[in-house]
């Protein structure tokens, strides 16, 4: 993996010279320019997509324009409350070289996630963190796995992965029957029965791991929590809040699966992507001159501190250089039929 073009931490061949025996001037060594990664321009990939709605919202700078239902209030403050079930400290898993030992080519890994997002977001009764958790344990099982495995065992590793991560998070989750069909017959219910069991195995029954989302989300809401504190209110005195809150959520969360399929995102922890993609998408929407909610980006700092999360600046390049790349016909199918809940 190279990371020379967005860490600038290199040295060139004129910087290590010493002054020149031919002329007695001192010649400035060349420097190299630095990275704005906050440009909006040249981007491949907009990931800030709101209907008519959410850009009516994201234009209001009304207290309370509008008038919650007393279900979405209902629903509000489950959420709330959901900010105290999560642990004091983010876990800051890292699944790095998960292919440094097998003969897996990086464009296939990403291809494989990207249709495993597809398949997952076809079907209506999976949650938001059934990818992500598919994708850790993807990644923690190549990690651990002690022989080499190729592109051909890729795809029943994945279909293996989504199965589990299925039974983990969703009520209604996804059968044999259905992932064979899925694979085009290429594997057997029993086939797949002996990867999930291999799986199992490998990453010792830890089928609950920190994923992409978990991090996200307990960020997203302590963002929430921490702005509601602030300001002393609640969504019953100012919905508006509540609803650009909302949208940032959505518009994060497909900059996040967008971010996640690439490879050479597990350099990161998996919380510094999350928390990168939060700011982000923030930065942006401001560039976009929405009205967003005042001293966000303060508190977004603060929760940076107190979690630990560090090389934000370097992911936020990373994040800039994955918007300037073209999408495959693939990520653009997958990307488009997204559905999030919050």
């Amino acid at each position: 993996m190279q990371f020379s073009d967005i860490t600038n931490l290199e040295k060139s061949f004129h910087n290590l010279k010493t002054k020149s025996l031919i002329s007695d001037q001192k010649t400035t060594p060349k420097k190299k320019p630095q990275l704005n990664y906050m440009d909006i321009q040249n981007f491949k990939f907009e990931w800030i997509c709101l209907d008519d709605y959410e850009q009516e919202i994201m234009n209001q700078n009304d207290s309370n324009p509008f008038q919650y239902s007393y279900y979405e209030q209902m629903q509000w403050f489950q959420n709330y409350h959901l900010h105290f079930q999560y642990p004091l400290k983010l876990d800051h898993i890292n699944t790095q070289e998960s292919l440094r030992q097998h003969s897996i080519c990086e464009l296939k890994r990403n291809s494989l996630l990207c249709w495993m997002g597809y398949v997952l977001s076809s079907y209506d009764n999976t949650s938001n963190e059934t990818y992500f958790l598919a994708i850790s344990i993807f990644d923690k099982f190549l990690q651990q796995y002690p022989y080499s495995l190729s592109n051909s065992e890729l795809l029943s590793a994945g279909i293996s992965c989504l199965s589990l991560a299925s039974k983990q998070k969703d009520i209604y989750c996804l059968t044999s029957k259905q992932l064979v069909k899925l694979s085009g017959e290429k594997i057997t219910e029993d086939q797949l029965a002996k990867c999930q069991f291999q799986i199992l195995q490998t990453i010792q029954h830890q089928i609950e791991m920190p994923n992409y989302f978990q991090n996200f989300d307990y960020i997203m809401r302590d963002l929430e929590f921490r702005y509601y504190k602030q300001i002393n209110s609640n969504i019953i005195d100012n919905s508006l809040m509540k609803m650009k809150l909302s949208a940032i959520y959505k518009c994060t969360l497909n900059l996040l699966r967008f971010v996640s399929q690439h490879y050479d995102t597990t350099i990161f922890y998996q919380s510094t992507i999350a928390y990168s993609c939060i700011f982000y998408t923030i930065k942006r929407m401001e560039l976009l001159n929405f009205r967003m909610l005042n001293d966000l980006i303060q508190i977004l700092v603060q929760i940076q501190i107190d979690q630990e999360i560090v090389n934000s600046e370097i992911a936020l390049k990373y994040i800039y250089r994955l918007c300037q790349n073209d999408l495959t016909q693939k990520q653009q199918e997958f990307l488009s039929q997204t559905d999030f809940k919050y």
